[in-house]
């Protein structure tokens, strides 16, 4: 199968946006590896009341959900650069399906239609 509403001068220009997408990302990810790093330097220096005890607990559990989503859109990025390579890009990793042009400009990374993504997501979350 193959995508008609793209062509390989649009892939490129695709491929250096994700590349510029993946060094900002290992950049975030490594500015949180180096600010838990820091927290943890000078956490057992000060005594935290409840307060600020509840305070931490919160901005660590902030920075973990930050965390889970920075890894999960660098495996994404780090996918459809995979497909770049493979000659895929813009098709479906689900249904092999095009990916409409006007989802890739705005998610460079999309894997997925945005139906498929819609049900990938869903069938991810937790039940209520």
């Amino acid at each position: 199968m193959h995508n008609d509403e793209i062509d390989q001068h649009f892939v490129e220009r695709q491929r250096e946006r994700l590349l510029g997408l993946h060094d900002e990302l290992v950049r975030i990810r490594e500015g949180m590896a180096a600010d838990e790093e820091d927290l943890g330097e000078t956490e057992g220096d000060t005594t935290l009341d409840s307060g600020d005890l509840s305070q931490d607990i919160f901005i660590r559990e902030m920075d973990a959900s930050i965390g889970e989503q920075v890894e999960r859109r660098l495996g994404e990025v780090d996918r459809a650069l995979q497909k770049v390579e493979e000659g895929t890009y813009g098709l479906s990793d689900d249904s092999g399906e095009p990916i409409p042009r006007g989802r890739l400009e705005a998610v460079p990374e999309a894997l997925r239609t945005v139906e498929e993504q819609q049900r990938f997501e869903q069938e991810r979350r937790p039940p209520i």
